[in-house]
Order: C-alpha cells, then sequence, then structure tokens
C-alpha cells in the first residue's frame, strides 16, 4: 500500500532499482492517472514512474497520449498497449 491506495505494480531489477508502474485502462479522452501515480513516486521517493494504458478505445475514437507528463513528483512516462487494433482487412 502506497499513501491513499495501492501501487499496481513495483519492478526492482537486480540493481536494486525500483520502478512504480501504473496501469489504466484508456476508454474515452483524456489520460487518467497521472496525478495517482505521481502520489505513489512521492511516497516511494522515486523521480521517475511509468504510465501503462490499455487503449480499448475504437479506432476512430483514439486521440494521441502524451508520451510523458511533468508532475512535481517527477517525471511520469507512458506506455499505450492497443488492444483494439484496425483489423488487417480495413487497413489502407
Amino acid at each position: 500500500m502506497s499513501g491513499i491506495g495501492f501501487v499496481d505494480l513495483l519492478v526492482t531489477f537486480s540493481s536494486g532499482l525500483l520502478h512504480v508502474v501504473e496501469l489504466k485502462i484508456l476508454k474515452g479522452k483524456g489520460a487518467p492517472g497521472p496525478s495517482q501515480l505521481a502520489i505513489y513516486m512521492a511516497h516511494k521517493n522515486r523521480k521517475e514512474g511509468w504510465l501503462v494504458f490499455f487503449d480499448v478505445r475504437e479506432s476512430g475514437l483514439k486521440t494521441a497520449v502524451p508520451s510523458s507528463f511533468k508532475r512535481a513528483a517527477g517525471t511520469i512516462r507512458t506506455v499505450v498497449i492497443d488492444v483494439n487494433p484496425i483489423p488487417p482487412h480495413q487497413v489502407s
């Protein structure tokens, strides 16, 4: 548990470096999670965090997600995983 809630994922490599990762489902416009992750980063004393989006939006409703967000706690890097890609027969 971290502060007001639970961190989705903490990854520690053999070097001991801790990564704070928040997982979110991207359903509409806007990117949920940066404020929540910034709280976790501050609590874990990390200046960088990862926000992973599972993009379930239909192809016509997708908008770009910034590659990073700057917050007082540090930098939040984003990863977008498209779980609803355009079928190959519809690609022009």
